[in-house]
């Protein structure tokens, strides 16, 4: 999730590193963008229906990640822009505490997804579903496969 604060720190201290730039303007360029970072906002926002389920195949199996990346990179390419998704390695010890209160906040946003089902509050459940989203190591992997790499552009582990 980044480093907390480094945003507000970069404004106030070197407030010339830091402009919004259109993509439009990265043609020719290839680009680095956190893979972690974009798995979570896929299974958040690639949803379909009235009930905003994840996409899924026939064998039930979670798509919205897959979907997501293929569509971010074809656009990416179609600008003429080579994107290279950086994944995570596995999280240093020092990150422990923050992995604890993630945790924390996850059963806090299952309990209040049951209690949005519970009542029958669409809207509750809508809000609920994107907090209590999931992405998983079966996720990472899919959008790091052989066969998708390929489509997806390059990609690099970090350790992290």
């Amino acid at each position: 999730m980044g480093i907390k604060g480094l945003f507000p720190f970069l404004q106030d201290a070197a407030p010339a590193s830091i402009k919004e730039t259109k993509l439009e303007a990265m043609t020719g360029r290839t680009i680095a963008i956190d893979a972690s970072t974009c798995l979570y906002q896929f299974i958040v926002a690639v949803r379909q229906g009235e009930n905003h389920t994840s996409l899924s195949n026939a064998e039930g199996e979670v798509t919205s990640h897959i979907q997501g990346f293929l569509t971010r990179t074809v656009k990416l390419l179609e600008l003429g822009v080579k994107p290279i998704y950086v994944f995570d390695g596995a999280a240093p010890e020092l990150k422990a505490g923050e992995l604890a209160k993630r945790k924390e906040k996850k059963k806090e946003a299952d309990a209040s997804l049951e209690e949005a089902l519970a009542a029958g509050d669409a809207e509750a459940t809508r809000k609920a579903q994107r907090s209590a989203s999931r992405v998983t190591p079966q996720m990472n992997a899919d959008v790091q496969a052989a066969e998708t790499v390929p489509a997806l552009g390059d990609r690099r582990e970090i350790a992290g």
